[in-house]
């Protein structure tokens, strides 16, 4: 049993550690705050508790001692815990509080550092926060105290005579009553101050002001949280350092619908490319029991999904063989992001068909003389029989092992579905089984669909579209990510 009390960062998924990304996946249970982005969740293993505590003003929330005792009550059913926090979990984030609560209660532990929007906040809007000849020190402040009570913790004139840089966490409710303190505590009204919402995100906001005006500039372009506050003369360089790329697709927000252990390099890929990124998993996979073939007459493989592959290669490992058991086998893919996989097991495909579905296979393998020869499929059950088909038809011996299901995550509602469409223009299906389970959460009315550009990742997919009512605008002709973006560009 073990608690890891992780930082994820300051909202981009790809600022997450590579030890915290190396840990989340072998956790037995997943307990997590507001803000942690589904990407950083979809790392956790299919099948793992996951416990939403986050706390957000306004609503209900679990309180402190009872977080500290929930983490402690897993790990003591001998759970690996993997605590989620925003940023740093010791940064304003209670690290500390729920550190000494497992250490005096003789639970291991292990603080995993993040990257901390008081830092990530102004660097991504351009501001140092030191710079030679403007600011040798840096103050992380808690805006959750109230600037207008006379008692609390912080020294407010001191804060007024720094001549270092100050950053405000949490503050978006309290923009206009910082600044007028710190003017009252004889900090000059022409200081240089910035905004920052939504740090590292495609939907970044920043305000480059002063301290006399920040507040009424904030109200003006609504401002809201999560928000950081800058205050000092570094501030002043954000206007000359920070500059948006032209992004493709800047303007479009998109709603991804892979599974979450997914979807995090599709959201990167759609993120870098300018999109607002949403991400509601449609499906997920559900490994099924299967035994493994007699590989001794087995003479070709043929992996069509890349999900397919760590659970053929786990189950070859549990029963005490190795990648040496394929020597001698032919092995094909459907696709790069398969191929790819299959290399992280040491195995070189012998061929990827250039066409990244069945069809494409059979197209690969057509001067290839099949018959009599054992082909073996590990697949999801319920995929279309196509291949299997057209491989019996030239005269193979084939053999479909189904090693995982597509279902429903077991999490998903109609009215998280219908939220997350809400703030998508474009969405995006990569598979039959997610047109399937969206009309499924939508109970069959396809109205929600309406007035969205709807983009299907290839023509098996656009076909379960066409089908289903809900015809694709846009079909990719690579049936990649890369190629949804070429396709949105286009539009």
């Amino acid at each position: 049993m073990k608690v890891y009390l992780i930082g994820t960062g300051p909202g981009d998924p790809g600022l997450i550690t590579l030890k915290a990304a190396r840990i989340i996946p072998t956790c037995d249970a997943v307990v997590y705050d507001d803000l942690i982005p589904i990407e950083i969740l979809g790392l956790a293993r299919p099948g793992v508790r996951k416990i939403y505590v986050g706390k957000r003003a306004g609503r209900d929330y679990m309180k402190q001692p009872e977080i500290n005792e929930l983490i402690a009550g897993l790990a003591r059913e001998g759970m690996k815990v993997a605590r989620l926090k925003g940023g740093d979990p010791c940064i304003f984030g209670r690290g500390g509080e729920e550190a000494l609560y497992l250490k005096r209660s003789g639970i291991p532990f292990e603080i995993i550092p993040g990257i901390t929007s008081a830092i990530a906040g102004p660097v991504s809007a351009g501001i140092p926060p030191t710079h030679r000849g403007m600011a040798a020190s840096v103050r992380f402040v808690t805006a959750h105290e109230d600037p207008t009570k006379a008692a609390g913790f912080l020294d407010w004139s001191a804060l007024a005579r720094d001549t270092g840089t100050l950053v405000f966490l949490m503050g978006a409710n309290r923009i206009k009553s910082i600044a007028e303190r710190l003017m009252e505590e004889g900090m000059r009204p022409d200081m240089p101050c910035a905004l920052v919402q939504n740090a590292t995100l495609p939907t970044q906001r920043q305000i480059f002001s002063t301290l006399e005006r920040v507040g009424e500039e904030a109200a003006a372009q609504g401002i809201g949280s999560p928000c950081i506050v800058v205050v000092g003369e570094v501030a002043s360089l954000g206007r000359e350092l920070f500059s948006e790329e032209d992004r493709p697709l800047k303007g479009r927000s998109v709603l991804i619908t892979r599974p979450a252990h997914l979807a995090g390099e599709s959201a990167a890929l759609f993120a870098e490319a300018g999109a607002v990124v949403g991400v509601y998993p449609l499906l997920e996979i559900s490994p099924l029991p299967f035994d493994l073939p007699d590989l001794s007459s087995t003479d070709i493989l043929i992996f069509t999904s890349q999900n397919a592959v760590p659970l053929f290669f786990d189950k070859l490992l549990s029963s005490g063989l190795d990648a040496r058991a394929l020597a001698g086998k032919e092995i094909f893919c459907i696709g790069p992001k398969t191929r790819d996989t299959l290399l992280k097991y040491g195995i070189a495909s012998d061929g990827m068909a250039s066409e990244f579905r069945a069809e494409g296979i059979m197209d690969m393998l057509r001067d290839r003389e099949l018959s009599g020869r054992k082909v073996c499929l590990p697949r999801a059950k319920g995929a279309r029989t196509y291949l299997a088909d057209a491989l019996r038809e030239r005269g193979a011996v084939v053999e479909e092992i189904f090693v995982y299901a597509t279902v429903l995550p077991g999490d998903a509602n109609r009215e998280d579905f219908l939220d997350a469409l809400s703030k998508a223009d474009t969405a995006v299906f990569t598979s039959p089984s997610g047109v399937r389970h969206a009309l499924e959460l939508l109970n069959g009315e396809r109205g929600h669909l309406e007035n969205k550009t709807l983009v299907a990742i290839g023509p098996v997919t656009a076909a379960a579209m066409e089908k289903a009512g809900i015809p694709a605008c846009l079909t990719a002709e690579e049936y990649t990510d890369a190629g949804i973006i070429e396709a949105l560009k286009g539009e």
